[in-house]
């Protein structure tokens, strides 16, 4: 009850939280989280599951025995309440009060704004020639991009690189969280999402099913996450802006695809003659690449798409996040404010 207490206090206190929870509190969780679970060579997801696996048997095993079966069916209510108390309290203080800090575009003094259609069919522009300059470095031909970096390069680059980046604007930065691989594979995918971060091991995990430049790109955004970055639309930016700025081309353009990817979707969403004259004049391997992925999204079909949207968009929503699952389209905009910045930094100096 103190946590949640907290939590709607928090809310009401945004600078408070960063101060005490985001700048004090989360880099010694993160400290405890990344010297035990996170060294574990596998997911520690699978203890945790059979624990509870354990703790579910013995009890099922205890209400068996007819004596004390009444005694006990009193107090279940108690124990289940418990419980879920146990996990609200943990899943606040281990990562969730990052929800209620300064938003990230806050800290970076953004601006952003829907983007008309003409500005938007600009930056789409810009972001197919930045894809057919980097593409070109990486493939020769219109073919499949054959050199992928190992998983565990990408890692432990990506993570870096945007530990740099988080110091050098004086935001949470300290930690060493990682991103591991799901099995069985298909598994996460089943359940209509492609990765997740599990604040109580403080590991995020990815399907290993997904195509690699999905793959790039959701790994940035889990490091986020693990980074104390809550906002889905904030970690897609953080994704992007890291990743695009990677010392590896393959990295890069996976990052710059996702944006692009974005971009379409919302140029869809307002205006379905110019999506489809400007998807008429996208380059073929740019083209083929999009169609690639959308193959390799659409062959593993989740359980119930919907419930999985519904389930995540109320838990969004229940975090504070007004947009829901709608966060996840913020990045054309955080990007175009970014780069907006920029440009305006530069005609200054």
């Amino acid at each position: 009850m103190l946590a949640i207490v907290l939590r709607f206090l928090a809310e009401l206190n945004p600078h408070l939280t960063e101060k005490w929870y985001s700048i004090t509190i989360f880099p010694l969780v993160r400290a405890v989280l990344d010297y035990s679970f996170i060294l574990l060579p596998f997911p520690a997801f699978y203890l945790i599951l059979l624990l509870l696996l354990y703790m579910g048997y013995r009890s099922i095993q205890s209400y068996g025995k007819i004596k004390i079966r009444r005694k006990k069916l009193m107090f279940l209510p108690r124990v289940l309440i418990n419980f879920f108390g146990w996990i609200i309290f943990l899943f606040l203080i281990l990562w969730g009060y990052n929800y209620y800090r300064i938003p990230l575009y806050q800290h970076l003094s953004l601006n952003p704004e829907p983007l008309p259609i003409e500005l938007l069919l600009e930056e789409m522009e810009a972001t197919q020639e930045s894809l057919l300059s980097i593409r070109r470095g990486l493939q020769a031909d219109s073919s499949a991009i054959a050199k992928v970096p190992e998983f565990s390069l990408q890692n432990s680059l990506i993570r870096q690189e945007m530990k740099d980046l988080l110091n050098s604007w004086g935001h949470s930065w300290r930690g060493k969280p990682l991103v591991k691989q799901f099995y069985p594979v298909g598994s996460l995918r089943k359940l209509g999402i492609f990765g997740i971060y599990f604040p109580f091991t403080g590991e995020a995990y990815l399907d290993p099913s997904l195509h690699p430049l999905e793959k790039s790109f959701t790994m940035a955004h889990e490091l986020a996450h693990g980074f104390g970055i809550t906002n889905e639309g904030e970690a897609n930016f953080m994704a992007w802006l890291v990743c695009s700025e990677s010392k590896h081309p393959y990295i890069q353009y996976a990052a710059t695809m996702k944006l692009f990817r974005y971009q379409l979707n919302g140029l869809y969403k307002v205006n379905e003659d110019n999506y489809s004259n400007f998807v008429g004049k996208i380059p073929k391997a740019i083209k083929r690449d999009i169609k690639e992925i959308q193959t390799s999204n659409s062959a593993i079909k989740p359980f119930s798409l919907e419930l999985s949207r519904r389930s995540n968009d109320l838990y969004l929503k229940s975090q504070g996040v007004r947009e829901g699952v709608n966060s996840y389209a913020q990045l054309p905009m955080l990007a175009h404010a970014w780069k907006t910045k920029n440009r305006q930094a530069a005609k200054a100096n």
